[in-house]
């Protein structure tokens, strides 16, 4: 009865470790494959920010799961999105080399380094869009500072007709008086 139950743990030691060892191999697949469906759902909803870490998370920490090839293509082509807030044009470039790695057909590498140029493409554009807003920026403010100065100057040229105009008066008033004196003057010499 012993050598009985002793089998009978055996058996039953045995068993859980199989089925710790292949539920270690399927629990990451439930987990990939649980995350795509929440990225899925996100994506289809349009929360592309969210939906872009879900599928993220299996291209990062399921590289052995049956679907980290199409969470590495999702994350690339969110990524490059310009409806997603979390667009980036370098990652994109990033998971789609990585994506380029994991593809099998001619026909798809093919599509997929087209797509590269492509993204290439518009980070160039964004990057010379961004630096001409720079530019713009620059330009605004020197602007800026530029108008206050003429209305500065405009300022100052008022206050000196101003200043001009009672020089201009206190002059008028100094020559009649001066024409006063010398009138005076005239009269009273003998």
């Amino acid at each position: 009865m012993a050598w009985y139950s002793s089998l009978y743990a055996l058996i039953i030691v045995a068993f859980l470790y199989g089925c710790s060892t292949s539920s270690t191999i399927s629990n990451a697949e439930f987990q990939a494959r649980r995350h795509m469906a929440i990225a899925d759902t996100l994506e289809r909803s349009y929360a592309l920010r969210e939906a872009t870490t879900e599928y993220m998370i299996v291209a990062e920490h399921y590289p052995s799961t049956s679907v980290h090839p199409a969470a590495v293509r999702k994350t690339a082509i969110l990524l490059s999105a310009p409806s997603n807030p979390a667009a980036n044009d370098s990652a994109s470039h990033y998971w789609l080399g990585t994506y380029l790695n994991l593809s099998q057909s001619p026909e798809e590498k093919q599509i997929i380094q087209m797509y590269l140029k492509m993204v290439d493409r518009v980070k160039g554009l964004h990057d010379s869009l961004m630096w001409e807003g720079v530019v713009s920026d620059s330009l605004a403010t020197l602007a800026r500072k530029q108008m206050g100065e003429v209305a500065s100057r405009g300022r100052r040229v008022q206050e000196l007709e101003v200043e001009l105009e009672k020089a201009s008066s206190e002059l008028k008033k100094l020559k009649e008086i001066d024409v006063r004196i010398s009138k005076s003057k005239v009269k009273n010499k003998p």
